[in-house]
């Protein structure tokens, strides 16, 4: 009979508890959802949203921005042997040189013992002919690396520009690559047509102007001048930004200026447009493409109104819109929330 009371007396405080619950919820003490993905609110939040159309245009990924000639007339040295360290880098930015200086220094220890080695088989004999052959062909490999160890200035005049991409931050010991030891000597005879050109970064920093790129510059109006442009092409750059200055650094072959039209220290507007462009291709704005797990999607609305995920191959984007290559329909309305 005890045992029979206690659950009886259990089984009513339960059924209170039970009664207390359902009045709460029904006086909205307590939120629910019908919806596992969705969390209790105790208030409504709307829901903006804008709705696109897919459109038709081109995707010209370009930019224009501000340039400061430092240097004018220069020549640029690299070292075109690879796969060998830096021994030293014999100068300075702003140093003046003559004739012959010696700007930087390779470590062709390397080859120098290779070379040796292969004078001592060549001298020991008893090779057959083709093998002798080969011999002092790949002597002569390892001899024209020793002969181009030092990089040596041809003219006289003023250092520019030192690349740093190699000489900051790098191990001694760590191999070169072709080209990558770079000198700007200003020649004192300004007879040359090359130019260094520092492009403020910012928009210059999201495109990539290789070797050859094209640029078009445009001069300052001036007292009884008009604002001229040429094209100019780059011949090199410094790879990185300066985070100090915000700026990158780009050699241009500056032979088509115009006569007496720009001088060092001019800030010039300059312009570059990547090749390749995206014309006449179905674009949307680029913030209404989502991703997931590696794939792009749109929102559109179906027949009912009701919202529902699109998958499409996106391409080329200028940071405002990005192409649609599949997934989509001109005209097709899409939704961004």
């Amino acid at each position: 009979m005890k045992k029979r009371g206690r659950f009886l007396k259990l089984l009513a405080c339960g059924c209170i508890m039970l009664i207390v619950c359902a009045l709460a919820s029904s006086c909205g003490l307590f939120k629910y959802s019908d919806k596992d993905d969705e969390v209790a609110l105790s208030t409504p939040i709307k829901v903006e949203y804008k709705m696109y159309q897919v459109i038709k245009g081109d995707i010209k990924r370009e930019f224009t921005g501000m340039c400061t000639i430092t240097s004018f007339g220069a020549v640029k040295y690299a070292f075109s042997v690879g796969g060998y360290p830096l021994q030293e880098m014999c100068v300075r930015s702003g140093q003046e040189v003559k004739r012959g200086t010696v700007l930087a220094i390779m470590n062709v220890d390397a080859a120098v013992q290779s070379s040796e080695e292969i004078q001592r088989q060549l001298d020991a004999g008893g090779l057959n002919s083709f093998r002798e052959a080969a011999l002092k062909a790949e002597k002569e490999y390892y001899d024209n690396i020793i002969k181009k160890k030092e990089l040596k200035s041809e003219v006289p005049g003023t250092v520019r520009y030192i690349n740093t991409k190699f000489t900051i931050g790098r191990d001694q010991n760590v191999e070169v690559t072709p080209g990558e030891i770079m000198v700007v000597v200003d020649p004192e005879d300004l007879s040359d047509s090359q130019g260094l050109m520092v492009v403020e970064a910012g928009e210059a920093s999201k495109y990539t102007m290789g070797i050859n790129s094209v640029v078009t510059v445009t001069t300052n109006a001036s007292a009884g001048k008009s604002k001229q442009s040429f094209d100019a092409t780059v011949i090199g750059s410094s790879s990185t930004v300066s985070w100090d200055t915000d700026t990158i650094t780009y050699f241009l072959d500056l032979s088509n200026a115009p006569e007496d039209s720009i001088k060092v220290g001019d800030r010039l507007s300059v312009k570059y447009e990547e090749p390749n462009q995206a014309v006449g291709v179905l674009k949307i704005p680029i913030s209404a493409v989502y991703s997931f797990e590696g794939r792009s999607f749109v929102y559109v609305l179906d027949a009912q109104g009701l919202r529902r995920e699109c998958y499409v191959e996106v391409g080329v984007s200028d940071g405002s819109f990005i192409e649609i290559k599949s997934g989509l329909e001109l005209g097709q309305q899409i939704v961004q929330y």
